[in-house]
């Protein structure tokens, strides 16, 4: 007697992983759940998204026209505050 292999179709195979790619999905969309609601922005992002250099930031943080928080030495912007400022002074959004 001889032994035979038989090998698996990629049909078959995603019949087969398709549970897992579903509780894949499920468990990711719980977890993005429970990431807290407000993100932050760095400096190095204001830089980059915005083109503010080192001086402006501090000016923008040292007279409030910015929102910031702290831990230590390390600053976060709110990224929702960032956004409404953005929109209250924006012509565009503005004029109608």
């Amino acid at each position: 007697m001889q032994n035979q292999i038989t090998i698996p179709t990629l049909e078959s195979i995603s019949e087969i992983l398709r549970p897992l790619q579903n509780s894949i999905n499920e468990l990711n969309s719980k977890i993005d759940s429970l990431k807290p609601p407000t993100k932050y922005y760095r400096n190095k992002d204001l830089k980059e998204i915005f083109g503010l250099s080192d001086n402006t930031i501090i000016e923008y943080r040292d007279n409030n026209i910015i929102p910031v928080t702290s831990i230590g030495n390390i600053y976060y912007y709110p990224v929702d505050k960032i956004n409404e400022i953005l929109k209250k002074n924006s012509n565009y959004f503005n004029s109608g």
